[in-house]
């Protein structure tokens, strides 16, 4: 057993204090860009998105309308990925703005919480019954005013 360490002689040599040089190429460094993740259809509108509390302090301006927003993703939902919840970036409770993925058409991850996206789609306005707030509810949701966001194209950064 005494011999048993006597491999590691050669490697302790190699130890030095010279600093490593390591060359890096190019093509491997990843691009902010690379980091997005895109679901649903491609972004229509070519304008840059407005903050989603400006959506929640005065919707009349953005309702009925298509419209590109931001926020960080509060809530996905739990079942399906079927929904989520928009939150300004500053606020860390309160209402969120309900997105709903249009038609069931595309879902989105559970692990995008936390995560700033951007979402594109139509802001409408229409209470939901009971029914309907109860079974959003047991997804998680907390946004469950009468606005919400339907998604066509929602990336995640």
């Amino acid at each position: 057993m005494k011999g048993a360490w006597l491999w590691l002689l050669p490697l302790l040599g190699a130890c030095t204090s010279e600093p490593v040089k390591i060359q890096v190429d190019a093509a491997a460094v990843v691009s902010p860009q690379a980091l997005e993740r895109h679901f649903g259809s491609p972004f229509t509108l070519q304008t840059d998105p407005v903050e989603v509390r400006q959506i929640l302090r005065d919707p009349e301006l953005f309702l009925n309308k298509t419209v590109k927003c931001a926020g960080r993703v509060a809530r996905v939902c739990q079942a399906a990925g079927c929904w989520l919840e928009l939150r300004p970036d500053t606020v860390a409770e309160g209402e969120g703005l309900r997105v709903p993925m249009a038609g069931h058409s595309f879902f989105v991850p559970q692990d995008v919480v936390g995560r700033r996206a951007v979402v594109e789609g139509n802001l409408a306005a229409r209470e939901l019954p009971q029914a309907e707030l109860d079974h959003l509810r047991g997804e998680g949701l907390k946004a469950i005013g009468p606005l919400f966001l339907a998604a066509t194209s929602v990336v995640v950064r």
